[in-house]
């Protein structure tokens, strides 16, 4: 693992092993009554800004999780790795993460579990939800463009590094030519726009904004570096799952009844997307939108595991295997 993979992850996890004691309660969760007197189980949830927390709150505010003894808070954080420590520490029951951060919190031996998929692609990648943007002025065209190329990504050495190498590994381009340049999705179109970067991975609703102002489209990382590639997941520790099987359980339906719901109206949705982001009417209409649904795609977390060996985000592989507790097929 490189030097500043390191760092950025240890860092925020040197007072884990002083509270791990903690991560979650030897009687189980607490619970309480809703308003008509049922025994409900409160849970927080830390997931990313932007449409990761957006699915969760309208599951949230339709009801799925209340149906399964649910009592969910969302906890908005600013990425995936920002979420594990807060879960380790067990000062939340569940986080939403991408696929990498979970690889990596788990080389760093810290106690996680994986107990449901989050966001996925769509099949077609012209309808996918991230794209790789490039300004006019770059000369980007196509991913082989992207040789010496400087790329701004919301999170350096984590999925879309793996997402953006992996396509210029199969392009026949120099993957270690390309430079990365960290900055949150709303920083990165004025950067395009100055020329500060020539080139950015950008998801909704920052696509549609980018293509509105005439960014050059160069290509959908992840569903064109694997079809149906799971890119989010969520997360329990290992003590928490052990100790309330249930719990894990009603929040695996309530994940998968809310994706089966976005997937039937995709339109109510989109009605809710001003309410529960800072997404106008009007863009909320436009943007592509991400899959859902709850059982986790093997095949992606091996596939992914395998890359950040290759790319040098991890010395070696995680047993996957070991990680994942997988929601009860219908």
């Amino acid at each position: 693992m490189s030097k500043k993979t390191y760092k950025r992850w240890i860092a925020p996890m040197l007072a884990v092993p002083l509270m791990l004691s903690g991560c979650g309660s030897s009687g189980g969760e607490d619970t309480s009554t809703d308003g008509e007197g049922n025994t409900v189980t409160p849970v927080r949830v830390a997931d990313t800004a932007g449409m990761p927390s957006a699915f969760l709150q309208y599951g949230v505010n339709e009801g799925y999780f209340e149906e399964e003894g649910l009592d969910v808070t969302v906890d908005v954080s600013i990425g995936g790795a920002a979420a594990v420590p807060a879960l380790v520490n067990g000062e939340t029951q569940f986080a939403g993460s991408n696929t990498v951060s979970a690889l990596l919190a788990a080389s760093k031996g810290l106690p996680i579990n994986i107990v449901s998929a989050g966001t996925r692609t769509v099949d077609d990648p012209e309808k996918d939800f991230a794209r790789i943007m490039a300004s006019e002025s770059s000369g980007i065209e196509e991913v082989s463009d992207l040789e010496g190329k400087t790329i701004a990504v919301n999170t350096l050495e984590n999925i879309n590094d793996v997402a953006i190498m992996t396509l210029m590994e199969e392009a026949g381009a120099d993957e270690n030519s390309v430079k990365f340049a960290e900055m949150g999705f709303s920083d990165m179109l004025p950067a395009l726009e100055s020329g500060q970067v020539d080139g950015a991975l950008l998801i909704e609703p920052f696509v549609t904004m980018a293509e509105e102002q005439g960014a050059v489209d160069v290509a959908s990382p992840y569903v064109e570096s694997r079809e149906n590639l799971m890119v989010g997941t969520y997360m329990a520790s290992q003590q928490y799952a052990a100790e309330n099987p249930d719990v894990i359980k009603a929040f695996q339906r309530g994940i998968s009844a809310t994706g089966e719901a976005i997937a039937e109206d995709p339109d109510a949705f989109r009605e809710a997307l001003p309410e529960v982001t800072t997404i106008d009417a009007e863009l909320a209409d436009e943007i592509n939108l991400p899959s859902w649904e709850a059982s986790v795609d093997m095949e992606t977390l091996q596939f992914i595991n395998e890359r950040m060996v290759r790319y040098g985000l991890t010395d070696e592989e995680v047993a996957v295997d070991d990680l994942v507790t997988q929601p009860e097929s219908d």
